[in-house]
């Protein structure tokens, strides 16, 4: 079954005050996704071409359970992204649509500086960054499952990113670079989803009729 991945690294800066907003570089471009050392290129193929992305925020620190499995199988994104939405407090701050990775940056992107304004973790704390990802141009997470082909490709990464102030003398490092591998795999196409709901009301008037 082949899978896509993407490496993805990331540094929070929280702003002025002991709880203030913060903004987060988004993108994996100075990781170096391609000569990443601990990747072996028999399991993951970098992925370019077409794709779009949530990015979510927790103010926590450690990653809630149900979000990354400790075995990735085909359908996995799909109760990942419901155990992520499903955690009080964990918010999507932004969606990217129709973006595009090049054969030559193969499992790089660079969205750029994102900010979030109700990140409350104090300077120097930590915060919990969830990444959805799928492989068209479908303009949000939902659209993307409602339409999902053979050939759709999803995945659900969450981790807990160590956060810095950049107000402070000195300016503190900013190297804070979280680097995870964000992995997109088959999700179930409708026909799948509405074959499971017929055979679970088969079954529920099978126990009535008993």
């Amino acid at each position: 079954m082949k899978k896509l991945a993407i490496t993805c690294a990331m540094t929070l800066a929280l702003a002025v005050g002991a709880y203030a907003q913060g903004s987060i570089d988004f993108g994996n471009l100075s990781s170096g996704a391609l000569d990443s050392a601990d990747q072996n290129p028999a399991v993951f193929t970098y992925y370019s071409g077409t794709y779009g992305v949530e990015l979510w925020e927790l103010n926590a620190t450690t990653v809630p359970g149900g979000i990354n499995p400790a075995t990735l199988t085909p359908g996995y994104a799909v109760g990942a992204y419901n155990a992520m939405a499903a955690t009080a407090g964990f918010a999507l701050f932004q969606t990217w649509a129709n973006q595009s990775i090049t054969a030559a940056n193969a499992g790089s992107f660079d969205i750029g500086q994102v900010n979030f304004p109700t990140a409350i973790c104090p300077k120097g704390g930590t915060v919990v960054v969830g990444l959805a990802m799928w492989n068209n141009a479908q303009p949000t997470w939902a659209a993307m499952l409602a339409n999902a082909t053979s050939a759709t490709r999803a995945g659900v990464l969450a981790f807990a990113q160590n956060t810095t102030d950049e107000t402070g003398i000195p300016v503190p490092p900013t190297g804070l670079v979280n680097a995870n591998d964000l992995v997109m795999m088959p999700v179930p196409e409708p026909g799948t989803f509405a074959l499971a709901g017929l055979g679970a009301a088969a079954l529920l008037i099978f126990r009535r009729r008993k």
